[in-house]
């Protein structure tokens, strides 16, 4: 994001401003792809249900197809890797996004809850292998000095491209072909870039894991909370449109709606991550959930066709978005060192459960007690979050403020480049000495940060 780029640039000084800029412009071709995928992303999560509307399709039924959209993204995220080895990059790139971009005309096509779920779940897996192929390629060509600058512009990028691509649907009707089309060819021109690009193919993301079982001994507030956070996250990002249209709203005013807690999810990260980096991180996290509760209680007894939803939607996402990235953080202060990039796969895996829940549980929801029960259900997760934070303050001590990891602005579904920017926060400069490895060792003997925490007892 933004945010993170300006946060990440006080790292530099001068010399290293033009190595940012120049590494920039060595990846605008990833970039670029990348923000057309977004756009026709977003286009298309916006634009099934607003056509389910037309068609008749009911709540629970558009819960269960985005439902089946995240499975297809985690299973998307832990198989592509192991076909990255034997076929490489850029034709894995380029068949992945054909069969999205195939997908989406096949949901203009066959319009039925069935269908739908069945071709979305495939398109789910793609855009997942898309973006691990992304990240791990943008990962590749950050240093040291480019990290910060890199990272802070593919989260404006994936942010931004979503927002744009849900505005997009004020271009068309959704009853028609047309913005299936679009989105598709959005889509399929992400191919272009990638495949002219002449960057070499980046190394074989890590397929190291740590047991569910173990990192939840070690460290259970940010096993729980990512889960709960991302069901949250989750909802705010697929149902939303489902909210809207039960509620008799517009294709305007849902765009709005819709657009206003992505845009939101930019302008607290920093703000909120330096805040949990000076204060016991727990203790943060809870004060953050709480006024995110309060927010979707607003939310809850805000009529829908006011205007005052639209701000309480925004401030909504500002708060609840950076949390995923604050668990990240709690996780990295009890998680030893050595295994911290296979914790933040498994964090992943937590985060799916949570992703996936969130629409087949809200959609019901919504079937049997009205839109309403859109923001409650936000609400009630949020306020088990509170509870459970105040609950571990209680019963386990805190990592000292001093010894805390450093907060990074990270969003669901974006693992690879954004937990790998934890060395770059906590060495910045490491890149300039001659034999930095050997320079982060001596680092992380002098500071306890770095080593390990006892797991014998459940940590956070």
């Amino acid at each position: 994001m933004s945010t993170a780029s300006s946060g990440g640039s006080a790292a530099f000084n001068s010399p290293a401003r033009p190595s940012a800029i120049s590494s920039l412009l060595g990846v605008w071709a990833l970039f670029l792809a990348f923000l057309l995928l977004q756009v026709g992303n977003g286009l298309q999560r916006i634009l099934l249900p607003m056509r389910a509307e037309s068609e008749g399709f009911g709540a629970g039924s558009m819960g269960l197809v985005m439902g089946v959209h995240f499975a297809g993204y985690l299973l998307g995220a832990k198989g592509i890797p192991r076909a990255l080895s034997s076929v490489g990059h850029i034709r894995v790139f380029a068949a992945l996004a054909s069969t999205a971009s195939t997908a989406v005309l096949i949901n203009a096509v066959l319009v039925l809850p069935a269908s739908w779920a069945a071709v979305y779940f495939i398109g789910g897996v793609c855009n997942a292998g898309v973006f691990v192929i992304l990240e791990s390629w943008l990962n590749d060509r950050a240093t040291n000095e480019t990290r910060g600058s890199i990272l802070g512009t593919y989260m404006m990028i994936m942010m931004g491209g979503t927002a744009i691509g849900q505005l997009l649907l004020n271009l068309g009707d959704p009853a028609g072909f047309e913005l299936f089309v679009l989105s598709s060819v959005l889509i399929s021109l992400a191919v272009v870039p990638v495949t002219l690009s002449a960057s070499t193919a980046a190394p074989i993301p890590s397929l190291e894991t740590m047991p569910l079982r173990e990192l939840y001994r070690t460290i259970p507030a940010a096993v729980v909370g990512i889960m709960l956070c991302s069901f949250v996250q989750s909802a705010s990002t697929s149902m939303a449109a489902i909210y809207g249209t039960a509620s008799g709203l517009g294709a305007g005013r849902i765009t709005l709606f819709t657009s206003g807690a992505v845009i939101g999810a930019i302008t607290l990260q920093i703000p909120l991550g330096r805040l949990s980096d000076r204060h016991p991180r727990r203790a943060v996290i809870m004060i953050v959930a709480a006024i995110s509760c309060a927010l979707a209680v607003a939310g809850a007894l805000t009529p829908a066709s006011s205007l005052v939803i639209l701000f309480v939607n925004l401030a909504f996402g500002a708060f609840v978005f950076p949390l995923y990235g604050q668990f990240i953080a709690l996780a990295n202060d009890w998680v030893p060192q050595e295994k911290r990039v296979a914790a933040a796969s498994t964090l992943v895996l937590a985060s799916s459960f949570g992703a996936m829940a969130a629409p087949l549980s809200i959609g019901v929801a919504i079937e049997a007690f009205g839109p309403g029960a859109y923001f409650w259900s936000l609400a009630i997760c949020l306020a088990v979050l509170t509870l459970y934070m105040a609950y571990r303050v209680r019963v386990r001590q805190a990592v000292p403020v001093e010894r805390q990891s450093t907060f990074q602005p990270v969003l669901a579904r974006s693992g690879e480049i954004a937990h790998s920017v934890g060395r770059w926060v906590r060495h910045p400069l490491a890149g300039w000495h001659h034999h930095h490895d050997a320079h982060d060792s001596e680092v992380d003997e002098r500071h306890p940060r770095h080593g390990i925490w006892p797991t014998d007892g459940a940590g956070g």
